[in-house]
């Protein structure tokens, strides 16, 4: 499937529509996870999303791509290509912090939950790591330490909700990888936000406690 007809099926949706009930095309739903992937990294930097589609069509096509309760999309980062590919696709993250998080993702934190004040983009941006198809349990130790980087990464933007993103997942993992803890630790010992909310959050997350 072409890249642009697959894009063009995951960010053109109806504004308003809700990502788990949407029928996507039957080329779609054909598509290998291999090739997934490679979309997926494609759009994760492709400029003319933000032109063609506006930011509730984004949200629901991000939504599409990373909850597993929308498609079946994100079991690529767990079955497509040999390690090395799925460590470079996590690593690819980044870009859907600095390009997509970052820009839309405007409201203040004034307190920790997944209120929409962002929309669906917002959700994901909570909820990324709650919902996402990765966790420790069945990744290598090469893809858990490309996911820490990527919210090692995102704790040091000065985008509170993308902060906050960051400290969710680092807390959801934090029982189960040791390092997870020791990277909120030491952004507290110097934290890139003087957001009081955030702070709290982050030294609540230290022990794995997160909402």
């Amino acid at each position: 499937m072409e890249y642009e007809k697959w894009r063009d099926d995951i960010f053109g949706q109806p504004v308003g529509s809700d990502p788990v009930m949407l029928d996507l095309l039957p080329e779609t739903y054909s598509v290998s996870p291999d090739e997934h992937f490679a979309h997926i990294d494609r759009a994760l930097s492709d400029p003319q999303i933000h032109e063609l589609f506006n930011s509730d069509q984004i949200g629901t096509g991000l939504q599409l791509i990373y909850s597993n309760s929308c498609s079946d999309i994100c079991f690529c980062y767990i079955k497509a290509g040999d390690e090395a590919r799925r460590v470079s696709g996590i690593a690819k993250l980044n870009d859907l912090y600095a390009k997509y998080f970052d820009r839309y993702c405007l409201s203040p934190v004034g307190s920790i939950g997944n209120d929409h004040l962002n929309g669906g983009i917002g959700y994901l941006c909570y909820m990324l790591w709650d919902i996402f198809v990765l966790y420790p349990g069945n990744a290598s130790p090469a893809m858990v330490s490309a996911a820490l980087g990527v919210m090692s990464n995102a704790l040091q933007m000065k985008n509170d909700n993308c902060i906050v993103s960051a400290i969710h997942g680092l807390g959801h993992w934090a029982t189960d990888v040791p390092r997870a803890p020791q990277v909120l630790r030491q952004w507290l010992r110097k934290p890139t936000t003087t957001n009081p909310t955030v702070i709290s959050y982050a030294k609540e997350a230290t022990t794995g406690c997160v909402l």
